[in-house]
């Protein structure tokens, strides 16, 4: 739990995202802001939407739904405390 309150979601998710799929190109953007206001919203809402960019060897010859899938087993603990929103644009180089 200590690491959890010393690191951002955002850094979190980052580091869980290199140490899995070992990508290329990785960005991960918090746009949790562009929902503010949104249904289930708060204003004490803070990193649940999130953009990412990765590319990644491992993504090879899978289907985009196996791709989001993949991505989604991995950070399926975030969306226990919080993350309520992926927008994924995931590809192999």
């Amino acid at each position: 739990m200590e690491l959890e309150t010393k690191q951002t979601r955002k850094v979190r998710m980052e580091t869980i995202l290199r140490e899995t799929f070992l990508p290329k190109e990785l960005l991960v953007l918090d746009v949790s802001l562009e929902h503010a206001g949104h249904p289930g919203m708060t204003k004490d809402s803070k990193e649940t939407h999130f953009r990412i960019k990765m590319s990644s060897d491992s993504f090879q010859g899978k289907s985009t739904v196996e791709q989001h899938r993949a991505v989604y087993e991995v950070l399926g603990p975030e969306f226990k405390k919080g993350l309520h929103a992926l927008e994924m644009d995931l590809s192999s180089p």
